[in-house]
């Protein structure tokens, strides 16, 4: 299963402004896929090289490493959502 959404950009509570245009919403490839490349080919169909910006768990250094190769970096800011208080999101951009 391959899924990856890609949004007008929505700022985070507190913030006035979003700091890009678009958010990418989420890539979403099954275990049995990591690694093939699809999920690359899902993120430069969707943005190509365009400035994004993206919500990651904290906790999940492999989607961390994969956007990290793809341009993007933490921006310092973070969030947690009340229907799951045990993740901490933290945002990315390029």
């Amino acid at each position: 299963m391959c899924h990856a959404p890609s949004l007008p950009s929505r700022s985070a509570e507190g913030d006035d402004e979003p700091v890009r245009d678009t958010q990418l919403y989420a890539i979403y490839v099954s275990a049995a896929h990591h690694g093939t490349g699809v999920g690359q080919a899902l993120l430069d169909s969707v943005l190509g090289t365009a400035p994004a910006t993206l919500w990651v768990a904290k906790e999940n250094p492999r989607a961390i490493a994969f956007y990290g190769r793809n341009g993007f970096h933490f921006d310092g800011r973070e969030k947690v959502d009340p229907a799951a208080p045990a993740i901490t999101d933290a945002r990315m951009v390029r």
